[in-house]
């Protein structure tokens, strides 16, 4: 064995550099530990293998860990023969040292190591080292590697803790994003769930999306009608101008929006066009179907992580579903507010053929609907119809309503000139109003036009209800036409009865009274009561002749006497027959002879009656005293008589209607004029028959008028022959019991009161009579009646007002009055008795009848009320 032998000072000095060694070491250890902080454990493997290379002066060095991270295994030199190493190193250890031969020598040119080993605390592996020193290891070396060894394995489990609560910390970060986005998505849902149209869908979404993803734009777009197109439904963020430009993107367009739609998956991406910012775009599908694309823009760029991209395509998603349920529940409103509107309008169309049903007051009925429609259906409506008249004519009538009342005029202006622009009503629709004629049978009666201030307001369906209104209102109309000349028939009809009975009653009454009176007077007394009733029996005649011609002219059964005779006999037949009546009003006639013959081919009968009911007509309508001028001359071709008055003249709403059956100007209740308003339509006929004319001019009421009558000429041939009267109609006789009381007898009818009174003071009673009501009213002051039998159709002061008056009377209380008149329909009776009077009795009366019916009255008690 080699001695190695060292001085004082060499030891000295080899003591120092150890303890040197030695405090290095220590330091190393000590930094060992705050170096590994915070590494991972293959970052602490490998520098525990560097440092105990380094501190140790290693030849060979070999670790490896079994660790959750899988094997750590590290060797020192790189070329080392790993196999055979472990196998000589794993079972040597610090106090007995294997060794190991070197593939080649080392920097000392030794070949042969002693290797070491020890397992890191805690940790499943080993840590195997050598050296080619011989006194490897020392104490020093041994407890350097074992400390070392430790610290890595303290180090690593650190480590592995440290990354397990990072990543647990980690974890929680995430799964706290998770329940915040889930929370979000839960909000974002609730929000959605309560939506109901797309634009409610948009406002959740672009109010709760874009918080949650840090946003800070977005917008909805929704396919259009045509499915070639992305519509704007609502855009949060955007400047103004922007937006203009993107109202409706196409399908194809460049942006991302519309690559979304069309590929039907998100885009994600950062720097469009320039600006450095992120964009996202989803699609809203439905199943297979893509219902439009949710787009949001992000200030700055982002990565768009797998749980971002999760989380828009979740909010995508949710906006599909909303959007798809807000359009179903949409569809579905539609559908039932189309359902109730429909009902509404069936409803309303029978509501308004209720009305236009029952009402009679056709224009207030049409005001109704009017402003049933405004503004239901529209903001102003105008309605036009054309109606007739009390005249016969057709009146065009416009009723203009508008929602606000002071604009009704502007109404009625807009909707006539909607109707003069299309040539006439016609079923139409325009962009804010609908228009549809009021027809029935084939004719137009008008129409209604509907407008709004609003565009598109109407559709076809207002069309079909409004034409609907049209032909409803239009068979009202039409209807309302009908009866209308139903009931102006049935009221010349009922006119025509009660003067015919009155007409024919009147000239009866005396006629009988005076054959009474004759039966009771001697035979050559005769005379006077023959002269009356010739003078009624006249008048009746003329009465029932007029009926008679009527009846034959309508059915044509008139047959003509044709002649060639000269008008002015047939003038002066027509003056003698109406010289009655001229007489009676005091007239006078001017006559102005033809300067020649005037011959025409005509019955001179007929022709005569012609000229006669000219000549009455302007002797009835002419105030007593006036004048009457008749000419004839012959105009070219034409005899042209003219009668002329200074009467009362015709109103211009008559004119056109003066040749009617039953019409008369101004008839009234006393018929003061008498007649059945036949006589100018049997003038019209028989001229007509004659091949002439007949007309009338008047300036107005007040000024008079004049007929006239043109009728062809022809060469001179015999006159005609005259017809002869017939024969006077058979007297009566009458007997009764005279009785001392009070009677007084009203009646314009002067024939009939002074027979009437001539007869009942032959029994026995004390009378008195009066032509008109105040007449009697003052007569009746003076007189105190105890029975007052007056006629209702007195002029001036009629008989109901009179009764009323001598009611009023209290010196007359107790008196009996009976109405006696011509009328005799069952509202003249209610009439009467409402008046005031006791009995009614109806023209003509027998003597008999009425000696009985006064004796009833003045025995009866004075509290009998009134009879039927």
């Amino acid at each position: 064995m080699e001695r190695t032998t060292f001085r004082l000072p060499v030891l000295a000095d080899l003591g120092a550099l150890a303890l040197r060694r030695q405090a290095h070491d220590l330091f190393t250890l000590l930094e060992l530990p705050s170096g590994w902080r915070g590494r991972e454990p293959e970052e602490i493997a490998r520098s525990t293998l560097d440092a105990l290379v380094s501190l140790l002066r290693l030849d060979v060095a070999l670790l490896r860990i079994h660790g959750p991270e899988g094997d750590l295994e590290y060797q020192f030199p790189s070329d080392l023969d790993r196999e055979a190493f472990l196998a000589v190193g794993g079972d040597a250890s610090p106090d007995s040292p294997a060794t190991f031969e070197l593939p080649r020598p080392n920097t000392v040119g030794r070949t042969t190591v002693r290797v070491i080993s020890t397992e890191p605390l805690g940790e499943a592996g080993r840590i195997i080292i050598g050296s080619w020193r011989a006194n490897f290891p020392t104490a020093h070396e041994q407890h350097l590697f074992q400390v070392i060894a430790n610290q890595a394995a303290l180090a690593m489990q650190s480590s592995r803790e440290a990354l397990a609560q990072r990543r647990l910390a980690e974890e929680r970060s995430r799964l706290q994003r998770v329940n915040s986005v889930l929370a979000m998505l839960h909000a974002v849902a609730d929000g959605l769930s309560r939506t109901h149209t797309v634009s409610q869908v948009a406002d959740v979404i672009l109010s709760w999306g874009l918080g949650a993803m840090g946003a800070h734009a977005g917008s909805l777009y929704l396919t259009d009608e045509t499915g070639r197109g992305l519509r704007l439904i609502r855009a949060v963020g955007y400047p103004e101008p922007v937006l203009r430009d993107y109202q409706l993107i196409p399908v194809e367009a460049d942006l991302p929006i519309a690559e979304a739609y069309r590929q039907k998956r998100g885009v994600f991406g950062n720097g469009y066009r320039g600006h450095p910012s992120g964009y996202a775009s989803v699609p809203l599908l439905v199943e297979d179907r893509c219902l439009g694309v949710l787009g949001f823009n992000f200030p700055e760029p982002r990565p768009f992580e797998e749980d971002d991209r999760a989380f828009i395509q979740a909010i995508g998603h949710q906006t599909a579903q909303a959007c798809d349920r807000a359009r179903l529940l949409d569809a579905e409103r539609r559908a039932r507010l189309t359902a109730e509107a429909r009902q509404q309008r069936a409803d309303l169309l029978a509501e308004v053929s209720a009305t236009l049903g029952s009402s009679l007051d056709l224009e207030a009925a049409l005001t109704w609907v009017a402003n049933l429609l405004v503004p239901r259906f529209a903001d102003w409506g105008v309605i036009q119809m054309v109606e007739r008249t009390p005249s016969g004519d057709d009146e065009t009538k416009t009723l203009a309503v508008h929602q606000e009342p002071m604009k009704a005029g502007l109404a009625r202006e807009l909707g006539l000139s909607l109707l003069s622009a299309g040539g006439g009503p016609r079923a139409c629709v325009t962009n804010n109003s609908v228009m549809a004629p009021i027809a029935a049978r084939g004719r137009v009666l008008g129409a209604i036009v509907l407008g709004a201030e609003e565009v598109g307001r109407f559709d076809t369906e207002v069309l079909e209800l409004v034409g609907e209104l049209g032909l409803r209102a239009g068979v009202a109309l039409d209807n309302a036409r009908l009866y209308q000349e139903a009931r102006e028939a049935d009221r010349r009809k009922d006119e025509f009865l009660a003067m015919l009975g009155h007409e024919l009653r009147n000239p009866l009454s005396p006629m009988v009274t005076a054959l009474q009176l004759m039966r009771m007077k001697d035979g050559s007394a005769f005379e006077r009561e023959r002269t009356i009733i010739e003078r009624q029996v006249e008048h009746l005649t003329r009465l029932v002749d007029d009926l008679l011609d009527v009846s034959r002219i309508t059915r044509g059964k008139v047959q003509l006497k044709r002649g060639r005779i000269d008008l002015a006999a047939v003038l002066a037949k027509a003056a003698e027959m109406a010289s009655p009546l001229l007489e009676q009003r005091s007239h006078y006639l001017e006559m102005l002879p033809p300067a020649g013959p005037l011959l025409v081919d005509g019955d001179p009968a007929r022709l005569a009656q012609v000229l006669a009911n000219l000549l009455n007509n302007a002797a009835k309508y002419t105030d007593p005293g006036g004048r009457i001028v008749v000419s004839a001359v012959g105009e070219g071709e034409q005899a042209v008589v003219r009668v002329r008055d200074n009467g009362a003249g015709i109103a211009p709403n008559i004119l056109p209607k003066i040749f009617d059956m039953f019409v008369q100007e101004g008839r009234s209740l006393d018929r003061s004029q008498g007649g059945l308003g036949l006589g100018l339509a049997i003038v019209r006929s028989l001229v007509e028959l004659h091949g002439g004319t007949v007309s009338v001019h008047s300036e107005g009421l007040g000024r008079g008028s004049e007929f006239m009558v043109r009728l062809p000429l022809v060469l001179p041939l015999a006159s005609a022959e005259r017809e002869d009267p017939g024969p006077p109609p058979e007297t009566l006789t009458l007997r009764g019991d005279p009785h001392a009381v009070r009677l007084l007898l009203v009646d314009d009818n002067r024939d009939a009161v002074e027979l009437l009174t001539e007869f009942l003071g032959t029994k026995g009673y004390v009378t008195q009579m009066a032509l008109d009501g105040p007449a009697g009213l003052e007569a009746a002051s003076a007189f105190r009646p105890h029975v007052a039998l007056l006629d209702v159709g007195l002029p001036v002061m009629d008989g109901y007002e009179l009764a009323s008056r001598l009611r009023q009377e209290p010196a007359l209380k107790g008196i009996k009055l009976v109405a006696i008149t011509g009328y005799g329909q069952d509202s003249d009776r209610l009439r009467a008795r409402e008046a005031g009077f006791d009995m009614h009795l109806v023209k003509p009366i027998e003597p008999s009848q009425l000696l009985r019916i006064l004796r009833d009255l003045i025995e009866a008690p004075e509290e009998t009320g009134p009879h039927p």
